[in-house]
């Protein structure tokens, strides 16, 4: 997977985005040439529905935020302050559009022994957003690693019809933005059979 620092995606393309993104960080600290977020792993999944607005983002994600010069009481911890994430259409170097926005603003954390894991839910009209985080171990010098699962229902993707993404991310202390390019898997959903067909006779 290659990551790409902000500066690369170009000023026009940077300044535009970092109006949508809402843990956004001044143009000044966009181009800082150091990447403090890292995409372990991604896997995108896209399924496109033949009714309009039904559409489903999947999204398996596996981040590090290393923080900037120290953790700063949980403003670099995804569970308890969230992160936003765009997917675009197109590579980092060369970006064709935006596809899909949001932002978790926090999970509602759960503790089973000495296991931690976050879960959210909310409206994304006409569709919803669910999500599961899950806290790894956390690597020397980081402050910390989580396994995210994220799933955008309702939703009208039909712009995002190749695999050639990137995803963008950042958290609450605007650590990013960090650009990465991923390939995700485009399909279509299943049809239903039109009711009171039959099967032709011969």
């Amino acid at each position: 997977m290659k990551q790409s620092v902000w500066p690369l995606l170009g000023a026009a393309v940077a300044l535009t985005l970092l109006g949508v993104l809402p843990f956004a960080v001044s143009p000044a600290q966009a181009l800082v040439p150091v990447a403090e977020i890292i995409l372990n792993s991604s896997n995108v999944q896209v399924v496109h529905n033949p009714t309009p607005n039904t559409d489903v983002l999947n999204m398996s994600l596996n981040v590090t935020d290393l923080g900037e010069g120290g953790c700063e009481g949980g403003a670099d911890d995804f569970i308890a302050t969230g992160f936003s994430v765009l997917v675009l259409k197109g590579r980092c170097e060369s970006l064709i559009g935006l596809a899909f926005s949001y932002t978790i603003p926090g999970y509602v954390t759960h503790h089973i022994g000495s296991a931690t894991y976050g879960t959210y839910f909310a409206l994304k009209p006409p569709g919803t957003v669910a999500s599961k985080i899950v806290a790894l171990t956390t690597p020397p010098n980081t402050c910390g690693t989580w396994q995210i699962n994220f799933q955008s229902t309702g939703q009208d993707l039909e712009y995002l019809n190749t695999n050639q993404i990137a995803l963008v991310l950042n958290d609450s202390d605007g650590s990013g933005p960090s650009c990465f390019d991923a390939n995700a898997q485009i399909g279509n959903g299943i049809t239903k059979p039109v009711r009171g067909a039959h099967r032709a006779r011969h």
